[in-house]
């Protein structure tokens, strides 16, 4: 028997797929292989013991034994990725560590949100204030949500007060697919792309006519709806979605207005693309979500209820001169509104859009060597009843990227200068090298720098707003194996960030007064961190079964104090087990994490947990599939956030149907 220490992720792979400007990928497929082995044996009782024993790992264990029954492993053609290098390649190919999430696994795993989707990918850790569409922040590797740049459909979301995006109210209805590069990339985008980016990708549509509904319903009175339908010929593509999501939920906060606050989510999303000839395409997206959250506040007798406006609008054309030029143009917008409501007296409203045009040429210098070159302004305006000293800014980038692709050796320059009116200049860089040691195993290393903008709460909000703020500053390195066997495909990841000029609170007038109500503090460029971590993956296949996991290691550490950054845990590991038939499937998904401080001081800390998830479907016929999930099956009582509440055991029933 031969046993190994795996985790979910997406291993690389040895084979050259050429899919940059005029290739076809399905000329590089390799020869299918057919392998035979035997047995499969899995370890899940020290899943649950190591969380509280072992204080930096997590074993999980699949062995192989030789006896038992055979299978035929079929090599397919690994998932393909835009974000990484902002051009077209496959994931085996990329010098990045990238997680590709399709509509398949959406369904498949029937996750519900968004959050419940990511929680436990590597790299990935969420936290959430009491339930569905509650305040939740993602951190990536250990960097905040203000670290984490986010895309729909090449727009960048967010708020620019906050400097975080509403995860929450992404709902997974208008979701085709989803990319996440962990590392660095201001070199290619600009700010946030500190811990790395997050890219969905809205409903496109398939080749003929199709259409789809689905209803689901579950526990706290929860509702999802879904209509959509599409269509795709020779030159043309529509896609058209509609989703609502309802939920009664529960007491959000523990100890506070024991009512049931609940949840609504709007949402639509529409895609149109047309092909005018073989030199000249047109995509438009366009994704709206509309919400109305309820939620415990400061004072229990008071009803809150905060409604929020997610949106995003792209368009992009695409103009061939000739084979190895290609130059895209662009326009998007994306938007993040919210309004809060006490007991039905509007009070805060802070509404974000950013506006941005960019230009990219992609260059194909010869067989082995691709050049990307571009530049982007993007327009970030704020609207809101609190009087801000400014309320836009603008930001003009220009990026130049350079690939080389040899027969064993990869490697990747990107350079990027932003020009900001709020602090100026600011240049980034990323340098990648991939080395294939052998047919089956591909080294990497990594180094980049990026930066985070102040957020216009930082900079200019009355009294406290500090406008010569600098940006973050972070450096990171990498290095990481990765590999594709008949058994599956595997990745291991090392890498180190640190971040300087964080932006802390401080006091800064009358400091040494008695009086600490006379103190003035404003945000200043004073906070430094160190993280260091280790993401480990492993999928496989055996005959109809699919086994996947996720093993994530990180040491978060504020440089100045010693003390442990808050809010993040230190281990956290997922194991998924899936079964697939034509007419049948079944599933598991276990999910840990370890222990998280809740202060600065590390005084206080939220316990370890673990939860399992079962979820089994049966197709009716080919148009019609039921399906049904039990969430936190052994009801586990867990906090993600200090004081405020989590679901409990609950059970969730969907009937969906779609046009071959």
């Amino acid at each position: 028997m031969q046993s190994l220490t795996i985790a979910a992720g997406n291993g690389g792979g040895y084979w050259r797929t050429n899919t940059r400007i005029g290739a076809d990928p399905s000329k590089n497929l390799p020869t299918t292989k057919n392998n035979t082995r035997t047995g499969v044996r899995i370890t899940l009782g020290s899943f649950m013991k190591y969380f509280s024993l072992v204080p930096l790992s997590l074993l999980i264990t699949v062995g192989f034994s030789h006896n038992a029954f055979s299978q035929t492993l079929a090599y397919t053609l690994p998932p393909i990725v835009v974000t990484a290098t902002r051009n077209v390649q496959t994931v085996d190919d990329s010098l990045a560590s990238v997680t590709v999430i399709t509509r398949e696994e959406i369904e498949r795993t029937q996750a519900g949100d968004l959050l419940k989707l990511l929680t436990g990918k590597a790299g990935i850790d969420i936290i959430n204030n009491g339930g569905r569409g509650k305040t939740s922040s993602l951190y990536l590797r250990g960097t905040s949500s203000e670290h984490v740049l986010v895309l729909i459909d090449g727009a960048k979301m967010g708020s620019a007060t906050l400097g975080s995006v509403s995860f929450q109210h992404l709902p997974l209805s208008q979701i085709e697919r989803i990319e996440i590069v962990r590392g660095p990339r201001s070199s290619l985008y600009g700010s946030e792309a500190i811990g790395g980016v997050i890219q969905i990708f809205t409903r496109k549509g398939k080749k003929g006519f199709h259409a789809n509904e689905s209803i689901t319903l579950g526990r706290y009175r929860s509702t999802q709806i879904t209509t959509g339908a599409s269509m795709n010929n020779a030159d043309s593509t529509l896609s058209v979605q509609l989703g609502y999501d309802e939920t009664g939920g529960f007491s959000s906060q523990k100890g506070n207005d024991p009512d049931d606050d609940g949840y609504q989510n709007t949402s639509f999303s529409a895609r149109f693309g047309h092909k005018f000839n073989n030199r000249i395409s047109l995509d438009t997206s366009f994704f709206r979500a509309e919400t109305k959250t309820e939620y415990d506040s400061w004072v229990p007798t008071t009803d809150y209820e905060s409604k929020g406006l997610q949106q995003a609008v792209t368009a992009k054309l695409k103009y061939t001169p000739i084979p190895e030029w290609e130059i895209t143009f662009g326009l998007d917008q994306g938007r993040d509104e919210s309004q809060q409501i006490e007991d039905t007296l509007k009070t805060d409203r802070f509404n974000t859009t950013r506006n941005r045009v960019y230009l990219q040429n992609d260059i194909t210098l010869n067989d082995d060597v691709l050049l990307v070159l571009g530049f982007d302004r993007q327009t970030d305006m704020i609207n809101s009843n609190i009087d801000y000293a400014e309320t836009s800014r603008d930001n003009t980038g220009v990026f130049v990227q350079h690939q080389w692709f040899m027969q064993n050796t990869d490697i990747l320059f990107a350079f990027r200068n932003d020009n900001n009116e709020a602090f100026g200049n600011k240049t980034t860089g990323n340098i990648a090298w991939g080395y294939h040691l052998n047919k089956t195993t591909r080294l990497l290393a990594s180094y980049g720098t990026a930066f985070r903008a102040p957020t216009f709460n930082a900079l200019y909000y009355p009294v406290s707003g500090n406008p010569d703020l600098s940006p973050e500053k972070s450096a990171s390195a990498e290095i990481g194996l990765s590999g594709t066997q008949h058994w599956g495909n595997w990745n291991f990841n090392l890498y180190r960030t640190d971040i300087n000029d964080l932006i802390n609170w401080a006091c800064v007038i009358d400091c040494n007064d008695a009086d600490f109500f006379n103190d003035i503090w404003k945000p200043v460029n004073i906070g430094k961190a160190r993280i260091r971590g280790l993401e480990v993956g492993v999928t496989t296949h055996i005959q109809k079964w699919t086994i996947a996991s996720s093993l994530s290691l990180t040491d978060p550490k504020d440089v100045k104090t010693g003390n442990k950054l808050q809010q993040r845990a230190f281990r956290t590991a997922r194991i998924d087990i899936d079964r697939n038939s034509k007419t049948f499937s079944a599933g598991i998904s276990i999910f840990g994490q370890g222990f998280r401080y809740t202060n600065t001081l590390n005084s206080d800390r939220l316990d370890s947990y673990y939860l399992i998830n079962l979820r089994i479907g049966y197709s009716v016929s080919k148009q019609w599939m039921l399906r049904l999930k039990l969430d936190n099956a052994l009801n586990k009582e867990y906090e993600l956030k200090e004081s405020y509440n989590t679901a409990g055991r609950s059970l969730f029933a969907t009937i969906s149907y779609s046009t071959p």
